[in-house]
């Protein structure tokens, strides 16, 4: 199961680019199994895959990079998570991943803590987001197919600028020495306002 919607004219230029991270899931999968998922290992990890389907997409994408940070006292240097740019358009990200349960998804906070943080990376003249990684879990057993249409309902349900998902089937069984299932991830973004 996956998906692509946007709901921001300004990040339309991101759909390569998100069309390609959901690919680099699949051929994670190919070469270390369903035993691994590259959405387990954080924010980094997660950025990391973005700026790779970023460059696979004919984009340009740099991680982890000093910024001017615009504040109300001045600027002062800031650090920018990723940026992904096109001769056209440039988007400065501000990234965080959460890890609720699957019946627990209130993403709302934490989507907005995103983009307000992002408005601080960069100028008030370029175009900043915050980009959620959200990786769901399900205690005791992996989620089913209907659980799973919940889940991407939810998503739907939240005001973001952009959403991407991917639970591909090979991972339904992924879980941990708790027994915590995580059949797959989401991505959100909200443009960051000024």
């Amino acid at each position: 199961m996956r998906g692509l919607i946007i709901n921001n004219q300004n990040l339309e230029f991101l759909r390569p680019a998100l069309e390609g991270w959901i690919e680099c899931i699949d051929r994670f999968n190919q070469v270390h199994g369903d035993s691994e998922a590259p959405y387990w290992h954080g924010a980094a990890t997660n950025t990391g895959l973005l700026a790779a389907a970023a460059w696979q997409a004919e984009q340009v994408a740099l991680a982890h990079y000093p910024s001017k940070k615009q504040r109300d006292e001045g600027e002062r240097e800031g650090r920018c998570d990723l940026s992904i740019s096109t001769t056209d358009a440039s988007v400065h990200l501000h990234v965080s991943q959460r890890w609720p349960r699957i019946a627990r998804l209130d993403l709302n906070a934490a989507l907005q803590e995103t983009a307000t943080l992002a408005r601080q990376i960069a100028y008030p003249s370029q175009l900043k987001a915050g980009a959620l990684f959200v990786s769901p879990w399900k205690a005791g057993q992996h989620a089913s197919p209907e659980e799973l249409q919940d889940l991407v309902d939810d998503l739907q349900k939240h005001t973001a600028c952009a959403i991407a998902w991917h639970f591909p089937y090979a991972y339904r069984s992924l879980h941990n020495e708790l027994g915590q299932y995580f059949p797959g991830v989401a991505l959100l973004f909200k443009q960051a306002a000024g």
